[in-house]
């Protein structure tokens, strides 16, 4: 891949894994499946992993013609994508944030795909994400396959996390959830930040030399 950067890779997968939240897929995952069995929760982990995973190579995939078909200007789309980031970071961020979905508890209903996968997890906001990065103007997302690549990064994250769903949970509590939950947030809203930034010295022309190294 010509100019892959390794920075960039991390930065896309950072900001994947903080807008997927693992940790409150865990938690959601619990609430979610009450009653079932140690097997079924697994294949629960697996069925939501892969719609996760679909739905955000999907969104990469067709990001240039949604862009094109709505005359969209890839900066702006990136400002966009960046206010997206750090309103989703403030909510995470706040005290006494509820980061919970009551859901319908019933154990005949199979919530991996709906809406465990969608939209609980592959949300608004990491589709944005994919799609944004689908359209960067750096050599790194030359090439489809780095995009495959920091998603599924990304998408064994979560799957780690739901599949560890009840450990996360007894080791971590209820305090620790939270921190884990803040911390994401923090790194999710620098990130946001830059990409407003950037967006905005694009799209003005302003020369590169204008953000800081």
């Amino acid at each position: 891949m010509n100019g892959f950067e390794v920075n960039e890779f991390i930065k896309y997968v950072g900001a994947m894994i903080a807008l997927l939240e693992p940790v409150t897929a865990a938690s959601l995952m619990l609430t979610l499946t009450p009653g079932y069995t140690r097997a079924r929760r697994v294949r629960v982990a697996f069925v939501t992993s892969a719609t996760v995973l679909v739905t955000l190579i999907v969104a990469s995939w067709l990001g240039e013609g949604i862009l094109s078909f709505f005359a969209i200007s890839p900066d702006i789309f990136r400002v966009a994508g960046g206010l997206l980031a750090l309103v989703i970071a403030i909510s995470m961020i706040r005290p006494g944030a509820d980061h919970g979905v009551e859901m319908p508890t019933s154990t005949d209903h199979n919530p991996a795909i709906v809406p465990l996968g969608i939209p609980l997890i592959a949300g608004p906001g990491p589709v944005a994400i994919a799609i944004l990065f689908a359209n960067h103007p750096h050599p790194t997302w030359d090439n489809m396959s780095a995009h495959i690549a920091a998603i599924v990064v990304a998408t064994l994250v979560i799957l780690v996390f739901l599949l560890a769903a009840t450990q996360v949970e007894r080791r971590l509590g209820k305090l620790g959830m939270r921190v884990a939950i803040q911390v994401m947030g923090l790194i999710l809203a620098a990130i946001g930040i830059e990409m407003i930034v950037s967006g905005v010295v694009d799209y003005v022309g302003w020369p590169s030399a204008a953000l800081p190294s």
